[in-house]
């Protein structure tokens, strides 16, 4: 809600966002989640409140969904691009009084707004340098100044906003048999694997790593040694490709969302091994989903290293693999989501994503032509 006076007597401008529930996003926004399985509406009142007649041209109201982005030229630190890219927009009139042309009678006046919220549509998300917001704006045309200088007073309301692309419970078909995986071998002596449930995962999830060592190879110099792990590190990675209008520069920024490290409880064995780690992502807005747009892409890596070491190592060595994983929102749930197996922990994410109808299936979800 956004109760702010506009001027020195009892006049007031109120937005108020209805979500059906008591649910509370970042900074205390009205938060909504959308998905593919049933229409989300976003309902907002708008009302306005005057004790007396007030000049004003008329009461304008408007809802966007948009990504902006602004960041500073790199060979010139005082000229700022920007860039805005409108997804959804819709325009009301609050009807009024009139004693006369260019005036408001005293009174309350209001006004509900209805959208129908496009669960195809990135996610909220925001950053220093750009950002996907669902914006319901009033403005009070002319109501500020004097004369010819008068300008307009707005108030705003945002809306944080989770769409979800994972299926609903109800279609969901058996969990996979085989999860995505990275099987690699090191020095030509040692197999080893990571793998993941999904290279789509959501927000807020607990998600199963499983890391697996073979026995060192036969006839290989380490043949019937241990491979004694002494530390191991999950990184996940957000990448934001920032862009602007009529200029070729860009902005990246990098930032490691989540980095967890697991130095004990490895296990040690001559016949190999395998040790399933869970690591809880974070939720929203510190972790973003992703999203492919004309001027804001976000992308997620996840990376696993393992560090490890035998008796005949002078020094350790090191298993890698890097999981290009796209994060969406997780969806609201009514019950408890089922287990899959001991190791997983609410990992409806085992499912394969199929994207909304209207978009292509090989673009990475959210996909939005960047030249469109």
């Amino acid at each position: 809600m956004v109760l702010i006076p506009i001027g020195p007597k009892d006049r007031k401008l109120l937005i108020h966002v209805d979500t059906g529930n008591s649910t509370i996003g970042p900074r205390e926004l009205p938060l909504v989640y959308g998905h593919q399985d049933a229409i989300t509406m976003l309902h907002a009142t708008v009302s306005f409140e005057s004790s007396h007649d007030c000049k004003a041209k008329a009461i304008e109201i408007m809802f966007k969904a948009a990504v902006r982005t602004g960041f500073f030229s790199k060979d010139e630190a005082s000229r700022k691009h920007e860039g805005e890219q409108v997804f959804y927009s819709k325009q009301w009139t609050l009807d009024v009084e009139r004693p006369k042309p260019g005036w408001i009678s005293k009174g309350s006046y209001a006004r509900q707004c209805s959208v129908v919220l496009d669960p195809s549509l990135p996610s909220s998300s925001e950053s220093p340098y750009g950002s996907m917001k669902y914006v319901f704006e009033a403005r009070l045309k002319g109501a500020k100044g004097i004369g010819i200088a008068r300008t307009d007073h707005v108030v705003t309301q945002e809306v944080w906003v989770l769409n979800s692309s994972l299926p609903s419970l109800e279609a969901m078909p058996p969990p996979l048999d085989q999860p995505l995986k990275a099987e690699e071998q090191w020095a030509n002596a040692l197999r080893y694997s990571f793998s993941v449930p999904s290279n789509v995962l959501y927000q807020g999830q607990v998600v199963p790593i499983t890391v697996q060592l073979d026995p060192f190879m036969i006839s290989s110099a380490y043949e019937g040694e241990e491979a004694v792990v002494s530390s191991a590190n999950f990184t996940l990675r957000e990448t934001k490709t920032f862009r602007a209008m009529f200029v070729r520069d860009t902005h990246t920024t990098q930032a490691k969302v989540l980095q967890i490290p697991v130095n004990a409880g490895w296990p040690q064995s001559v016949e190999g091994w395998a040790r399933t780690i869970h690591i809880t992502l974070p939720s929203s807005p510190a972790l973003s989903t992703d999203l492919r747009s004309k001027y804001l892409d976000i992308t997620h890596t996840l990376e696993v290293v393992v560090e490890f070491k035998t008796s005949k190592m002078s020094k350790p060595e090191k298993l890698r693999a890097l999981f290009d994983v796209q994060i969406t929102a997780p969806r609201p749930y009514s019950a408890e989501p089922p287990l899959y197996g001991e190791s997983v922990l609410a990992v409806e994410s085992q499912l394969p994503i199929e994207p909304p109808p209207a978009m292509d299936e090989e673009e990475l979800l959210p996909g939005y032509s960047r030249y469109e």
